[in-house]
C-alpha cells in the first residue's frame, strides 16, 4: 500500500509539511460531516392519492384525495387525528414507490450503502392545523437497525411549518409548504428523510393544513458490508487521499501510534445488554461510515472500541466491549481494574507518558481526531471498595480505532527530519 518515495520526495528538514498535511486532513475530516438529511419532492398520481380515515364524531370512514383537498376536509381530518393519541390512517397510495428510497441511498447514505436493503414502516400520520408546531426533539429508535426517520408532507395549501434541523452545531431549513406548492404537473408531495439522532423541529403553521406521514427506517439485516455496492462521493475521496499523504510523511507519528476517532452520530446500545462492539460497523452512517471504509480501504484494520476514562479524564482504557460491573467491587484505580480485565491503556500523544509511583505506567499512545460534540457517551455505576464500599461510575464513548504502523514500517526512507508532532489543538 505504502511506496518509498522518489527522491524528488524527499522532505526538507526544516520544513512543516506534516503540519500542513495535518491540517488539510483535519479539514477534511471536517467537510465530511455533510448535512445529516436528504430532501426532495414526487409528482402524486390523482387517482391513487387517497387518504382513509375515521371521522371523529361516528364509526364511519371518511376519505380525503389529496389530489383536490378542501379546507372543509383538511379541518375534519384533524379533528379526527387529535382525537387518537397517535393519528393513524390507511392510504392507498405508494409514495415509497416514486423513488424516494433511491434518493435516500444516494444522499443520505452517500452511496456507501447504496444496496442496502430498507425496510420501511409507517409509524403516524400527523396534522398541523394553524398555529401547531412541534418542539425540538430527537426521534426515539425502535431498534439498532433503526437508522433514520422519513416525512413526507402531503400536498395541501399552507404557509409556515418548515423543518429544521440542528446538527453539529449548524441550523438547517427545509421549507415543505414552497416544496408542495401547486404546479403544472399535478400534485406533489414533498419529503425529508434524515438521521434518527438528528434533532428537529416543526416551526408554526401560519395557514392552511400541513399533512404529514411519518416513517421509520430501518437497515433490514445485520449481514456483512457488500463493499461492492460503495460509491465514494467526491469528499470521501479527499478525506482519504489527505490521510493517505499524511501517512506518506515520515514526519507524522514517525514511531507509530494508535489513533483514534470520535463518532459524528448518536447510535443507540445498551452498555448493560448487549456488549459486543462489532455490530455498529454496519451501523456507522455519514461520516463516521467514511472514516471506516477509508482505514479499510487503507489496510489499518480498524476496530470499535469502548473508551474508558476516571472522573478527572487524565487516564483512559481502550474496551473490546462494554464492561459488566455487576456483582463487581474494584480494588483498585478504575484504569488498573480495566487493564486487569483486558484493556489497552491510552494516554495522548500530546502529553506524554503516564507516570505512577511506580514509574511508567504500561500505556501506549494515542492521538485523537474529534468533531467537537461527542454523542456516545455514557457512564456505567460500579461499587468501589476504598475504606468502605462505595457507588462510583465509569465514564466513556465509543470510538473508531486505528493502529498505525512506524514510518519505516510505511515503506518511507528513514531521512533525518525535524520531526512535526500533531497538536491537539488541529483536531
Amino acid at each position: 500500500m505504502y511506496k518509498k518515495p522518489a527522491p524528488t520526495e524527499k522532505l526538507s528538514p526544516n520544513t512543516p509539511i506534516a503540519m500542513s498535511l495535518l491540517k488539510d486532513f483535519v479539514t477534511a475530516l471536517r467537510n465530511a460531516v455533510q448535512v445529516p438529511y436528504c430532501t426532495g419532492s414526487v409528482t402524486l398520481d390523482p387517482a391513487a392519492s387517497t387518504l382513509f380515515y375515521k371521522a371523529s364524531d361516528s364509526e364511519r370512514a371518511e376519505l380525503l384525495n389529496f389530489a383536490h383537498p378542501t379546507e372543509e376536509k383538511l379541518e375534519a381530518l384533524s379533528k379526527a387525528c387529535q382525537a387518537a393519541t397517535f393519528g393513524r390512517a390507511q392510504q392507498d397510495f405508494a409514495p415509497l414507490e416514486l423513488g424516494i428510497l433511491h434518493t435516500i441511498r444516494q444522499d443520505l447514505l452517500r452511496g456507501q450503502k447504496a444496496e442496502k436493503p430498507i425496510r420501511v414502516e409507517l409509524y403516524k400520520l400527523n396534522v398541523y392545523g394553524p398555529g401547531a408546531f412541534f418542539k425540538s426533539h430527537v426521534d426515539t429508535p425502535r431498534s439498532n437497525m433503526m437508522f433514520g426517520s422519513l416525512v413526507i408532507v402531503l400536498p395541501t395549501v399552507h404557509t409556515g411549518g418548515s423543518l429544521v434541523f440542528h446538527h453539529g452545531g449548524h441550523e438547517f431549513t427545509f421549507d415543505s409548504a414552497q416544496a408542495v406548492a401547486v404546479n403544472t404537473e399535478g400534485p406533489r408531495a414533498a419529503f425529508a428523510a434524515f438521521y434518527s439522532d438528528v434533532e428537529h423541529e416543526v416551526l408554526p403553521v401560519e395557514s392552511g393544513y400541513r399533512v404529514t406521514l411519518t416513517y421509520n427506517l430501518y437497515f433490514k439485516n445485520s449481514g456483512s458490508n457488500n463493499r461492492a455496492a460503495d460509491i465514494p462521493n467526491e469528499l470521501d475521496q479527499h478525506l482519504k487521499a489527505s490521510f493517505e499523504a499524511l501517512l506518506k510523511d515520515p514526519t507524522f507519528l514517525p514511531d507509530g501510534c494508535l489513533v483514534g476517532f470520535s463518532l459524528s452520530h448518536r447510535y443507540p446500545f445498551e452498555v448493560r445488554g448487549n456488549r459486543d462492539l462489532t455490530k455498529f460497523f454496519y451501523l456507522l452512517k455519514g461520516a463516521d461510515a467514511a472514516i471506516l471504509h477509508m482505514c479499510a480501504d487503507l489496510d489499518l484494520h480498524p476496530a470499535i472500541k469502548a473508551v474508558y476514562s476516571d472522573y478527572e479524564e487524565t487516564e483512559f482504557c481502550l474496551m473490546d466491549s462494554f464492561c459488566d460491573f455487576a456483582d463487581e467491587e474494584v480494588e483498585d484505580t478504575l484504569i488498573c481494574y480495566l487493564e486487569e480485565q483486558g484493556g489497552q491503556v491510552v494516554y495522548p500523544v500530546e502529553k506524554g507518558p503516564l507516570q505512577s509511583e511506580y514509574g511508567p505506567k504500561k500505556a501506549v499512545p494515542i492521538k485523537w481526531f474529534k468533531f467537537g460534540d461527542t454523542p456516545n457517551t455514557f457512564e456505567t455505576p460500579y461499587v468501589a471498595h476504598g475504606n468502605e464500599p462505595s457507588v462510583d461510575y465509569a465514564y466513556g464513548e465509543l470510538c473508531l480505532v486505528v493502529d498505525i504502523p512506524p514510518a519505516a514500517s510505511r515503506g518511507l526512507y528513514p531521512v533525518a527530519l525535524h520531526v512535526i508532532s500533531p497538536t491537539s489543538d488541529l483536531a
